[in-house]
């Protein structure tokens, strides 16, 4: 009997797996299942490219033809509720279908804070393409946006915005921007370098309200007593995972626990990408996905053909923005461990070195590399992103 495989979720995760199932298990028969009305895209291109040309099917990954040809039942517009582990069975809504090793892949959410009026009409999250095309027509009656939360998705969606017309403040409740991946001295050059849109740092946001300042009539309210008054609001405060379908008894701590194999609590379920958690961590990375979907796919098949099963593999967790307005780079150890003695090296250029030029709206461009027992840990580049492959190369094989 053909062994049967069940993926929630048709994001790279999913798909990863699904790809790796067929390659070990040539006989398999995989069902993948997705809310999602469309063939999968890369969802990392909802702010990496232009707003207002934004069509899913410019990004494809897969087509009707690869799913076909690798006889993989795609199932679009099709939402699983729920799941029996004991009877290794999901359903959706008229449907239940078997597994004998299921794959969740589905996901994360945007998350929305408890802001009060944060529900109110004009204020959007970036999660699906049916959000960029909403955005879309409410910039057509907008001059001015407010976005909320100073991360990769909020500084590109502020850069995309600004890009057209609109006059965009970027609210970030953080001492300075993505403090995680990189430093205070690279978040100051960064906005400098966005010098069109109006970043503010370490906010606190009591509410959101309408207004009649502006056309769609929103004000957003800080606890210091400011306002920022705008059409538009955009909510890019990080993501959460998905699990409300899933099964209680399954190990979840705010995503789904998986080990260095994805396997979860259950010995029939593996997990993979944006809903789960590895070592404390919900890396909500598309390579992390890719490379936990792909150990899946290939677990789950190991369990069934009896063969050796693989660790995640090390995986590139990069951070780049690449806009018309900022290129930026960091990955690795940005000074932050009180344990360890780091020495830093700056490079910078002026407008008239063009080896360096590369932002168009500065010219200039700026390094800062991080050392530590005399290795490279950790590099950040801001411009000219000519030498991010060789430091990504040393750090990662240094680590």
């Amino acid at each position: 009997m053909n062994n049967k495989y069940v993926i929630i979720g048709s994001g790279i995760a999913g798909l990863s797996a699904a790809k790796a199932i067929r390659e070990a298990d040539g006989t398999a028969v995989i069902d993948i299942f997705t809310a999602e009305n469309n063939l999968p895209y890369s969802r990392p291109m909802l702010t990496k490219s232009p707003f207002m040309n934004f069509d899913p099917a410019n990004w494809t990954i897969y087509t009707n033809s690869w799913f076909e040809s690798n006889n993989i039942s795609f199932h679009p517009a099709t939402r699983i509720v729920g799941a029996d582990i004991n009877k290794k069975t999901v359903f959706c809504d008229s449907n239940a279908y078997p597994y004998d090793k299921l794959i969740v892949a589905c996901g994360a959410e945007s998350f929305v804070p408890p802001i009060p009026g944060a529900q109110s009409e004009g204020v959007f999250t970036i999660r699906r393409s049916e959000d960029i095309f909403r955005i879309k027509k409410a910039c057509k009656d907008s001059k001015s946006a407010v976005v909320i939360g100073g991360g990769v998705i909020g500084l590109e969606a502020a850069s995309e915005l600004s890009r057209y017309g609109q006059k965009v403040t970027v609210l970030e409740s953080m001492p300075y921007l993505m403090t995680k991946q990189i430093d205070e001295e690279i978040s100051d050059i960064i906005c400098r370098t966005l010098s069109d849109i109006d970043i503010h740092t370490g906010v606190k946001i009591s509410s959101i309200e309408k207004s009649n300042d502006c056309n769609s009539g929103l004000r957003v309210n800080l606890a210091d007593g400011r306002s920022f008054s705008c059409d538009l609001i955009i909510m890019a405060c990080g993501v959460r995972a998905a699990t409300s379908a899933l099964p209680d008894s399954l190990r979840i701590t705010g995503a789904v626990d998986i080990d260095e194999y994805c396997r979860t609590s259950d010995e029939n379920i593996y997990a993979a990408g944006d809903c789960t958690r590895l070592n404390g961590m919900n890396y909500a990375l598309w390579s992390c996905a890719m490379a936990q979907g792909r150990t899946a796919g290939l677990n789950a098949a190991a369990d069934l053909c009896k063969t050796q099963r693989i660790p995640i593999p090390k995986v590139d967790t990069s951070l780049i923005i690449n806009t018309p307005n900022l290129s930026l780079f960091a990955l690795g150890d940005m000074g932050k461990n009180p344990e360890k003695s780091y020495e830093i090296k700056r490079f910078s250029s002026d407008e008239t070195d063009n080896r360096f030029f590369i932002n168009p709206v500065t010219g200039k461009h700026f390094e800062k590399l991080y050392f530590s027992k005399g290795k490279l840990v950790g590099a950040a580049i801001v411009g000219n992103l000519s030498n991010m492959q060789k430091f990504k190369e040393i750090i990662l094989n240094e680590g």
